[in-house]
């Protein structure tokens, strides 16, 4: 909660941030089949987990075992039992140290092209039509941020989405924000909320006319307007399958049990007091 509160706090300084005379708002273009998400966005319904399976441990040597209070348990017991009759563990070889070497021209083209294809992105939400948005600049690592008119929330869990037969990643991390139940809190820290036209883009930080910059959000507005429909489904069915898993979770608490660890150290390994206490040997 505080460091959603803290998020919050920034946006609200940031939303005093557009400069007189700057016309930052972008209008939503209009829907296209060019950008698309070629996941079936299918949820399965919710089924209880099956019963873990009692494990079964080989008869085998006890060298030593130490008990403790666990916090999810009611204890944790540690066993190390015989050393393991698998081969010695070799050494590892020498690391070889390759020069390095500047990239080449090809290369440098390759990495921006991944970095302008893997779309990472924080906001918060209000209501479900208002969100704040920010990423960076995938070339300059400037920072940008945004309040759009549209619940970008929509795209939480997708993965990945097509534009113009190019695929994109997206990494969304957001939080929603109720100003119906924080009403006091959102007076103080929002005395005055931007007004913004639904599916439009306002730009309070970064250069608006830059194509580059501003595309992690211009794609996902579009992809918003093209996908509404699905999206707004697809959110359903994740909320509804992680209320039925938390429903069932409140039901079936686990149960408290005692716990064993069974350890069978590699044979010859240097961290054994006794590596072969078989022998009678120590090292």
């Amino acid at each position: 909660m505080h460091l959603r509160h803290c998020f919050i706090a920034t946006c609200a300084v940031a939303f005093l941030g557009i400069a007189e005379g700057q016309d930052p708002t972008t209008a939503r273009p209009a829907p296209t089949a060019r950008t698309f998400i070629p996941d079936s966005l299918a949820v399965p319904a919710f089924t209880p987990p099956a019963p873990p399976v009692e494990k079964t441990v080989p008869a085998m040597r006890v060298d030593s075992a130490i008990t403790l209070p666990a916090k999810n348990s009611r204890t944790l017991t540690i066993i190390r039992g015989a050393a393991s009759t698998l081969p010695d563990i070799p050494i590892p070889p020498a690391p070889v140290l390759r020069e390095r070497r500047p990239l080449t021209a090809e290369e440098l083209a390759r990495l921006a092209d991944r970095r302008r294809h893997t779309l990472q992105l924080g906001a918060t939400i209000f209501d479900h039509r208002l969100s704040v948005v920010r990423w960076q600049h995938p070339d300059t690592g400037e920072s940008y941020e945004a309040i759009c008119g549209f619940d970008i929330g929509l795209l939480g869990g997708i993965g990945q989405f097509v534009r113009d037969g190019e695929t994109y990643s997206v990494m969304l991390m957001h939080s929603h924000y109720d100003t119906t139940r924080f009403r006091s809190l959102a007076a103080r820290m929002f005395p005055k909320l931007p007004e913004v036209p639904a599916d439009a883009i306002v730009f309070v930080r970064g250069n608006p006319k830059d194509p580059i910059g501003t595309a992690p959000i211009t794609l996902l507005q579009d992809l918003i307007a093209s996908e509404k429909s699905r999206l707004t489904l697809y959110q359903k069915q994740r909320a509804d399958h992680q209320q039925a898993s938390a429903a069932w979770q409140k039901a079936n608490p686990p149960v408290p049990r005692d716990e064993t660890i069974w350890l069978r150290p590699h044979r010859g390994s240097r961290y054994l007091t006794n590596p072969a206490p078989e022998k009678g040997t120590a090292r």
